[in-house]
């Protein structure tokens, strides 16, 4: 148990080291996403600090647009930081829940590359 919950707190702290460094690009040198500012191509993860504060608000229809994964990605996280149990009664099933959240998210982002997302492509 000890091992699990070091685990999970040490998870977070990369989180928080990463979205710590998202805020310094953003605000500091005035990125919005450092990987779309050295390739001009949105990481997966565009627009998920904006649906977040949407939530936050309790604007729901705004977090579904900023990114539909606002829903699944947080639930995932922290279940996969703090979770003690299989989720779904095995470590197999488990498995494929998580690959399968990596997919969506995956495919999300494509859709989102190939449709010309307003907030991908930077006509917000």
């Amino acid at each position: 148990m000890r091992g699990r919950v070091r685990q999970g707190i040490c998870g977070l702290l990369v989180i928080g080291a990463l979205f710590t460094g998202a805020y310094v690009c953003a605000s500091l040198l005035g990125w919005g996403c450092p990987l779309q500012h050295f390739t001009g191509i949105p990481c997966p993860g565009c627009g998920m600090s904006r649906a977040l504060f949407a939530l936050l608000r309790l604007d729901f229809g705004a977090a579904l647009r900023w990114h539909p994964m606002i829903y699944v990605l947080p639930p995932v996280a922290l279940y996969t930081l703090f979770g003690k149990k299989p989720l779904l009664g095995s470590k197999t099933r488990e498995r494929v829940l998580l690959w399968g959240t990596l997919v969506l998210w995956a495919a999300v982002w494509i859709v989102r590359l190939i449709v010309r997302d307003p907030l991908v492509w930077g006509t917000v």
